[in-house]
């Protein structure tokens, strides 16, 4: 290290490479080391940095709190190790204090810039300051060449951190906390059999995953030991339960084995001499009670489910005794005597069909009751000491109730929450025996319900959906606390609490897309675009276009991204299709294919409709694309969903040929260098077809080669003249022809992880051109249509859906949009 701060060096490093000294002049003189090793950073700008920076560098910063240096030098935080910026912040910042943006915005896409090269890094880190911090904030420091966000209209999420590793959906979650204080976070998964540990201080992997069991993981729980250790039991569909020692990594003793069928629930119970024991469910109907000291059953199985048993819960009676709740497939919740394995009473036989979720709910009294919820829709209150109802059911849900969880207040009062797959979420008293707030804002159903605590003894409640977003929620306003946590691709199957020895309160959620995800619970949206097209103006501007879910067409200002006018509204349905049509006079119309299988014409500068709307088509209308003529003519091209493109005639309205009966998704027009223009047509037969638009003839194709459908088409003009055809599919593949001789001109364009839903032509300053592919794999790739060489990999963090170039800009649009430029230095 004395070599990489240029031989200065404060005269204070004890051997064991810690500064001596306490307090605030340590820490000064830990951010003097930091700085210099940044300075030593800086001086290597040019050249791979040195290995101990890229990895240790984000660890001085920690140590000397000078996250404000490093945030100032955007080019450094581009070349270290972005894992170890995110943990160093999330173990020093996070929760605490505000993050420099840019060290904000490592940290909310650490694992993106993980898996992006250094010289592309700038990019996805703008894609992530706009998205949790709000802006792009300016850079200081001379940029070098590469691609910049010039403007995004991106859902605001709340800063926090991915724990991504799985490779299958994330099904169970728990809490383990350790003896030294530390909190684990345990996460078992169905994709490559395994469960994956995560500090939750630094947000780091906790060691290796967990491998040992070869079946789905559908169930963790945390079990306590007598001697303060805590044991990780996991449930899989193999039959097994397994135990594991959080610390090492290892698996603890043999298997459990004994349930027939895969096990559904697992639950830690205590017992009045202090043990705890681990409780399984499974499909075969029984609850089975272990040991996890000696890994030995305890008693016979507790049989009397006459199908799975989907849920189980531990409840707390007045006499200081726990019992355990069973909810099941055949409409049954039972309680049991841990310490005897008999049934505590008869079975509750209220609910209709599965019961799905079992909940201790504990009282001001002193009291607990059991909640469950089922598929009749209820939520039902039981006195475990009783076994009788407590109070009237709550049916104020229309769907089947999935979660249920209690909600503790200041004031003593415990607030019961129940989510349901008719996707409200219902507060409820149970002291006063009534609703006091109704949560709408999922699109689906609410999947996950949990209680999240704060250091001054508020608590709030977060709620996971279907619709891949969790919302924070004050149970004592019924209002939502901040915008939606949205970053998960898919449904949130769990969220849970995890308290932090600091006194901090994380919230954990785990969906179906693989991944984990820790926020901060005290921590411009224009919804999904369909269509996008650039459209010329007669003064020489151009504006974006864009088609919407809402039914919506928008005329927007490349350069500020912000609206020309208001919206084109005239329509029923999504906007599924855009494009500018140029005119022998110079004007320029916009034209709009949707939902309701008409075509709109507009005028972008009045933003009136041109005309009537082009009828014929009976289904939705996926593709639009301009044919200029040999002639000064230019026709319109339509695409729909039922199985013909349509050619019309913009100025009069009519059909000027067709229909081709192909099931078509996706057209594009493409000149030749002997002046003439064919259209070409991609679709559900896998083939892609070249046209004479004039006579309607087939001029080429099909072309082979995709082994999926083909779901978009574009012309790609190189610098010599010739014309390729770029065509992407569902396959995942990219593939460029020469449409003359209709041959690949390259091997396929592969990379992406999921279909291809876009591609486009992008012309740099430089007389090169390049393609960019993006899909739903939330990653935009760019391409040397010459070579067929992949030249950049930039994650943006949503699905793309389609793209366009307009003033030399790229954008992508989909469940968000973005602009991106190219820069060979400094953008200004």
């Amino acid at each position: 290290m004395w070599r990489l701060v240029g031989g200065w060096w404060p005269g204070v490093v004890a051997e064991s490479g810690r500064l001596e000294g306490t307090g605030s002049w340590l820490r000064e003189r830990h951010r003097r080391i930091a700085v210099a090793l940044l300075n030593s950073a800086g001086r290597q700008a040019s050249q791979p940095l040195n290995p101990y920076l890229v990895e240790y560098l984000a660890e001085h910063v920690a140590e000397g709190d000078a996250w404000q240096d490093l945030g100032a030098r955007p080019a450094v935080l581009d070349a270290i190790d972005p894992r170890s910026v995110a943990g160093e912040a999330f173990r020093t910042v996070f929760g605490r204090a505000d993050l420099p943006p840019w060290i904000a915005a490592v940290m909310g896409s650490h694992h993106l810039l993980a898996v992006t090269s250094p010289g592309s890094r700038r990019c996805v880190r703008e894609f992530a300051a706009l998205r949790h911090v709000g802006q792009v904030p300016p850079e200081d420091e001379p940029g070098m060449a590469g691609w910049r966000l010039r403007w995004g209209r991106l859902r605001r999420d709340p800063l926090h951190l991915v724990l991504a590793g799985h490779t299958g959906s994330v099904n169970a979650v728990a809490v383990v906390p350790l003896p030294d204080g530390r909190t684990l976070l345990a996460a078992g998964s169905g994709g490559g059999q395994v469960v994956r540990l995560w500090d939750a201080t630094t947000g780091r992997s906790a060691g290796g995953p967990l491998t040992g069991q070869p079946g789905y993981v559908s169930a963790v729980a945390a079990v306590p030991l007598p001697d303060g250790r805590a044991l990780l039991a996991t449930g899989s569909n193999d039959e097994t339960v397994r135990l594991w020692d959080p610390v090492s990594g290892q698996p603890v003793g043999s298997p459990l084995t004994g349930h027939t069928k895969a096990v559904h629930a697992l639950a830690a119970v205590s017992l009045p001499d202090g043990r705890a024991l681990l409780a399984s469910g499974g499909q075969d109907g029984t609850v089975r009670l272990w040991d996890p000291v000696s890994g030995q059953p305890v008693g016979s199985p507790l049989t009397g489910h006459t199908k799975a048993v989907h849920a189980l819960a531990a409840v707390s009676l007045p006499d200081g005794r726990a019992l355990l709740a069973s909810g099941g497939r055949d409409g049954t919740v039972r309680l049991w005597d841990p310490a005897t394995g008999q049934l505590a009473g008869d079975p509750l036989t209220d609910h209709v069909g599965l019961v799905r979720t079992v909940a201790a709910v504990p009282l001001p009294d002193g009291r607990s009751l059991l909640a469950t919820g089922g598929n009749d829709g209820t939520v039902r209150l039981w006195d475990p000491a009783t076994g009788q109802p407590a109070g009237d059911p709550l049916t104020d849900h229309t769907g089947p109730v999935v979660a249920v969880a209690a909600v503790p207040q200041p004031d003593g009062r415990t607030i019961l929450a129940t989510g349901s797959k008719d996707g409200t979420v219902w507060l409820w008293d149970l002291v006063a025996d009534q609703p006091v707030g109704l949560l709408t804002g999922h699109i689906g159903e609410v999947r996950a319900v949990a209680a999240v605590p704060l250091p001054d003894g508020r608590s709030l409640l977060a709620t996971g959906g279907n619709d891949g977003t969790v919302r924070l929620w004050d149970p004592a306003t019924s209002q939502p606390i901040g915008g939606s946590l949205s970053s998960h691709a898919d449904m949130v199957r769990a969220v849970a609490a995890v308290p932090l020895n600091d006194g901090r309160v994380l919230l954990a959620t785990d969906g179906k897309d693989w991944v984990m995800r820790l926020w901060d619970p005290v921590t411009d949206y224009i919804g999904p675009v369909l269509a996008v097209a650039a459209v010329p103006l007669p003064d020489g501007r151009s504006l974006l276009a864009t088609g919407s879910i809402d039914g919506t067409v928008q005329l927007w200002d490349p350069a500020t991204g912000q609206p020309v006018g208001g919206p084109f509204t005239n329509r029923t349905g999504p906007v599924l299709a855009v494009a500018a049509v140029p005119l022998r006079d110079g004007r320029t119309l916009l034209a709009s294919g949707g939902h309701d299988g008409t075509v709109r014409l507009w005028d972008p500068v009045t933003g009136r409709p041109f005309g009537g709307p082009l009828t014929g088509h009976t289904r939705e209308v996926l593709a639009v694309a301009a044919v200029p003529l040999p002639d000064g003519r230019t026709l319109l091209a339509t695409a729909s969903q039922d199985g013909t493109v349509r050619l019309w005639d913009p100025v009069t309205s009519r059909l000027a040929g067709g229909p081709l009966t192909e099931a078509v998704y996706t057209v594009a027009a493409v000149s030749l260098p002997d002046g003439r223009i064919l259209l070409a047509t991609g679709g559900r037969d896998w083939g892609v077809r070249l046209w004479n638009p004039v006579t309607g003839c087939l001029a080429q194709g099909p072309l082979s080669g995709h082994i999926g459908e083909v779901l978009a088409v574009a012309a790609v003009p190189l610098p010599d003249g010739r014309t390729l055809l770029a065509t992407a599919s569902q396959d995942g593949t990219a593939w460029l022809w020469d449409p003359v001789t209709g041959r690949p001109a390259c091997n396929p364009l592969t990379g992406h992880a999921g279909m291809v839903r876009a591609v486009a032509a992008v012309p740099l300053g430089n007389g090169r051109t390049l393609i960019a592919t993006c899909g739903g794999d939330r990653v935009v790739r760019l391409w040397d249509p010459v070579t067929g060489q992949a030249v950049a990999c930039l994650s943006t963090g949503f699905d793309c859906w389609a793209m366009t170039v307009v003033e030399g800009a790229l954008v992508m649009a989909g469940t968000e949009m973005a602009v991106l430029v190219w820069s060979d230095g400094p953008v200004v």
